[in-house]
């Protein structure tokens, strides 16, 4: 029923489903473990909190061929941390100041990047020559010499 492919547009409805949420759920932890740990050892920690953000969303992205994946997880990073950051003064697990705004900023930053990239689809290329001569497909329409 469930196949291991990881080409993400193969997948049925359901699997994809389940890998959206799967993201959703991996973004969401990680927005947590970033939140409580981006205080911890300024500007290391937050720097240390987004670049894991950043390759979580940035390999969802490469995986996926999609941008469903990275949407997914960058929205559990975002609402995760977003939800735990709503005083207005800021709050005790993100301060309002330069480092809170930055994981806040910082989060944002990544998944509009990550998911504004362009997809870009090589163009299939032709058999290339061997030293006998033209590519086989090449050969199938010449008559042999």
């Amino acid at each position: 029923m469930f196949s291991i492919d990881p080409d993400y547009a193969r997948m049925s409805a359901l699997e994809r489903t389940g890998v959206a949420a799967l993201c959703l759920g991996g973004g969401a932890v990680l927005g947590l473990i970033g939140t409580f740990a981006h205080q911890s050892l300024p500007p290391v920690g937050v720097a240390i909190a987004l670049i894991t953000v950043g390759l979580y969303i940035v390999g969802l992205r490469a995986w996926g061929g999609v941008r469903t994946p990275a949407a997914a997880g960058a929205l559990g990073a975002g609402l995760v941390a977003g939800l735990l950051a709503t005083a207005t003064g800021g709050s005790v697990l993100v301060p309002a100041n330069p480092v809170g705004y930055t994981w806040l900023i910082g989060i944002t930053a990544i998944a509009f990047l990550a998911l504004a990239w362009p997809h870009i689809q090589r163009a299939p290329r032709p058999p290339a020559d061997t030293m006998e001569g033209p590519a086989l497909a090449q050969q199938e329409d010449r008559p042999l010499p």
